[in-house]
């Protein structure tokens, strides 16, 4: 049946994560959605493409924005969505219908892009975060809700629409433009019929007189690609964070013990590869669904909202930067590793002429001993053991070789600790 209003799908990326990005959660959307001849296909992919977490209508009276109630459009239904993507993030969707014309558009979606937008007494926030707590799903880092800045809005429409009045609901402003200067781009399988019309922006698409299950398949394309973006930011940020972490562990080597030195330097190698691993299968799967779903249309939308949201360069960006980071984390490693071996090498001589110097403080006891046990003409039984001025060669000639044996200790220590400052930075 053709839809008699206008449709705004709000899509966005939350920080909550579900606890596995590579199984999950939710239920198929075929369930929900209409897909027509592409179902089969998204249920033989529904493990790498999103899911339904949770479906919620709400009463369009109990709906207020900012700007949209100044315009004479009407509200006549709403409803919000909790989707699972590959990437990780929870992704939210307000979908609302609007009786009016395409331009009154413009305020509601500039109410829906800036959370400017109440449910009764809730924000959109606070709504998405109390439905979302109802699903009691296994997060992975459970913190306070909140909506990510990364999002984009879909403006659907039964009626065909002039290019000039697309370019205003993309760019969410009622001036006229000269689209030699524009980044708006046309699926070209979208737009062969001359009655349907399709574009592409950074933050906003228009499909108009497309087939319902074909914008179906292109809001949960936006879904997959909000998610994978929202995860390639958080990336970025964790690759900063990781390599701020491995210089404050260069330079404060000399403060760390060797084992908290070492275990940390494991754990960011660890996380490192986790971000790797996301960023492979959560993300890069994300700019190509050909291989999932067979379909030219979906496809042309699919790679042109790719090319929009500059998912592909923003991956291989962040790809350079794990790298590095990587790199940074295996010189760090090798330097621990070679001092280290250096601290034992130096430990074992330290041990060596620590046990050579008992031999030479028993040596030279050993043989003040046999010369008083001796029958020698020089020890006179009438004078005492300890009786220093009479055996004092003896005396100071032990103690010579014991000093001497201590000073060669005290030099290798101090050739120890002058090694070990040339690893410091």
């Amino acid at each position: 049946m053709a839809r008699t209003t206008q449709r705004i799908s709000t899509v966005i990326a939350t920080n909550s994560e579900t606890a596995d990005f590579l199984r999950a959660d939710g239920r198929p959307p075929t369930e929900f959605l209409r897909l027509g001849r592409l179902a089969k296909f998204y249920l033989a992919a529904q493990a790498q493409l999103p899911r339904v977490l949770a479906c919620r209508d709400l009463d369009a009276a109990a709906l207020r924005f900012r700007r949209g109630e100044r315009t004479s459009a009407t509200v006549r239904h709403a409803r919000v969505w909790l989707f699972g993507a590959l990437a990780g993030p929870v992704v939210a969707v307000l979908t609302v219908d609007i009786d009016g014309e395409p331009r009154t558009l413009i305020p509601f979606l500039e109410d829906c892009h800036y959370d400017h937008v109440s449910i009764g007494t809730l924000s959109l926030a606070a709504y998405v975060g109390g439905l979302l707590d109802e699903q009691r799903l296994p997060l992975r880092k459970p913190a306070a809700f909140e909506l990510s800045p990364q999002r984009h809005q879909m403006v659907f429409t039964a009626a065909a629409v002039p290019e000039d009045t697309i370019q205003r609901i993309i760019y969410r402003a009622d001036l006229a433009y000269d689209p030699e200067h524009s980044s708006i781009q046309f699926p070209a399988e979208l737009n062969r019929r001359p009655t349907s019309t399709a574009a592409v922006g950074a933050y906003v698409s228009v499909l108009a007189v497309q087939q319902d299950y074909i914008e179906n398949c292109a809001l949960l394309s936006a879904v997959q690609i909000v998610a994978a973006v929202c995860k390639v930011r958080e990336i970025s940020q964790a690759a900063h964070d990781g390599l701020r972490r491995a210089r404050d562990l260069s330079a404060g080597r000399e403060s760390l013990a060797t084992n908290t030195r070492r275990a940390e330097l494991a754990r960011l190698r660890e996380s490192t590869a986790d971000q790797e691993l996301q960023l492979t299968f959560g993300v890069e799967a994300a700019c190509e669904i050909g291989l999932l779903v067979p379909a030219l249309r979906v496809e042309s939308f699919h790679r042109q909202l790719v090319s929009c949201t500059r998912l592909a360069e923003n991956v291989a960006t962040v790809s350079s930067m794990l790298a590095r980071a990587s790199s940074v984390l295996g010189a760090e490693e090798a330097s621990q590793a070679s001092l280290d071996a250096q601290k034992e090498d130096l430990r074992r001589l330290r041990y060596g002429v620590a046990a050579g110097l008992l031999s030479v403080v028993t040596i030279p006891v050993g043989i003040v001993l046999s010369f008083f046990g001796g029958s020698y003409r020089e020890v006179d039984g009438r004078r005492s053991l300890f009786d220093w001025s009479h055996y004092y060669g003896v005396y100071l000639s032990a103690l010579g070789l014991v000093w001497a044996a201590v000073a060669v200790f005290a030099f290798l220590f101090w050739r120890e600790r002058r090694l070990l400052q040339r690893h410091r930075p």
